[in-house]
């Protein structure tokens, strides 16, 4: 694979110092998360327009990288050297998912498409409750043009990369032969692929090292899936799926997976959470470090798992620094030599 692989008697530290090393290429749909923050004493009636309505100011509003571009900055947070590949409109927006790419020292190759506007996420939230979601997008496929010029960039980033994630949320940059094509360059690579896909597009994934969806699309791709059967049911994902590793997150319950050693389950840890937007993408983010480091499927799920507990317990689409990641882990490892045992919970992540 490459130089970066570690071996069991590394501690947690150790593999989590190892992060800095890294070099990880993230391919897929770009979304740029807005977050709007409304106080309702700081609202107005609005009788004119419709009776009984009020009008309100955003107090304050965020705006983040979303879909792939949040896997690549949660791997930028943790020291990753990050690259990300994808989409946008030629619009106002492209500027913006640039500088937030830049701000974070991600490595960029945005291909901008006059056809399509660039995918957002307005989430609406009023005295700290989530009203809604408005979305802005083109789901159709990019033509031919833009998956060259996507491809081109994916060539040349290959040779200097560890490790490949493909975030598919079914916005129109991945095909059948555009995914087949960049597992099948990522093999001559040695370069691992990880992979989070929208169940219709489950067949142009085959092959890949990791494919980690969550329990609902699990359920979607085989009619069911519950935790009365784990693993039954994650193994007949996995034979479903076609590829090396099957990981399922179960939100509150944490994770599991089939892969050459076998079926596992993480539990999830007892926490608080806030808010459970972008979870997922933390959980990949974590899977890739662990495939890139060569940790074995269980350890890179309970990384995976770690990361997701610090993300569940902050607002909106956020990120995570590797100290906090390590200092998790400490306080983790202590109730473990303190109380023998470890227990969980992580709310579950939402469809984008």
């Amino acid at each position: 694979m490459n130089g970066n692989a570690v071996d069991n008697s590394h501690s947690s530290a150790e593999v989590i110092d190892r992060f800095q090393d890294l070099r990880a290429l993230v391919v897929g749909d770009i979304m740029l998360d807005v977050y709007e923050f409304c106080r309702t004493g700081d609202s107005k009636p609005i009788d004119s327009e419709k009776a009984g309505k009020r009008a309100y100011k955003a107090q304050e509003t965020i705006k983040v990288l979303g879909g792939a571009g949040n896997v690549a900055a949660n791997l930028a947070s943790l020291d990753v050297g990050t690259s990300l590949v994808g989409v946008t409109g030629d619009d106002e927006h492209y500027f913006k998912i640039r500088d937030l790419a830049d701000g974070l020292s991600i490595r960029h190759g945005l291909i901008r498409d006059a056809n399509r506007p660039t995918t957002i996420k307005a989430r609406l939230y009023l005295d700290d409750s989530y009203v809604l979601r408005r979305d802005t997008e083109n789901s159709e496929r990019v033509d031919d043009r833009i998956s060259a010029a996507l491809m081109k960039e994916v060539v040349r980033a290959l040779p200097e990369t560890d490790v490949v994630i493909l975030s598919d949320y079914d916005k129109g940059v991945f095909s059948r032969s555009i995914a087949e094509q960049i597992i099948r360059d990522c093999r001559l690579h040695d370069v691992p692929v990880v992979v989070d896909f929208k169940p219709g597009n489950r067949t142009f994934f085959a092959g890949a090292d990791i494919i980690a969806p969550n329990a609902a699309e699990a359920a979607e791709l085989i009619g069911g899936f519950s935790l009365d059967r784990l693993e039954s049911d994650c193994r007949r994902l996995h034979a479903t799926l076609g590829c090396r590793n099957t990981v399922v997150t179960l939100g509150e319950h944490g994770l599991c997976g089939v892969g050459p050693g076998g079926f596992f389950h993480v539990p999830g840890h007892r926490v608080e959470p806030v808010d459970k937007v972008g979870c997922g993408d933390t959980v990949r983010a974590g899977l890739a470090i662990g495939a890139a480091l060569g940790l074995p499927l269980h350890a890179a799920g309970e990384l995976a798992n770690d990361a997701a507990t610090v993300i569940v317990q902050k607002p909106a689409t956020s990120v995570l620094s590797r100290q906090e990641l390590g200092d998790f882990v400490s306080r983790k490892n202590e109730k473990k030599a303190h109380s023998g045992a470890v227990y969980a919970g992580r709310e579950g992540e939402p469809d984008r």
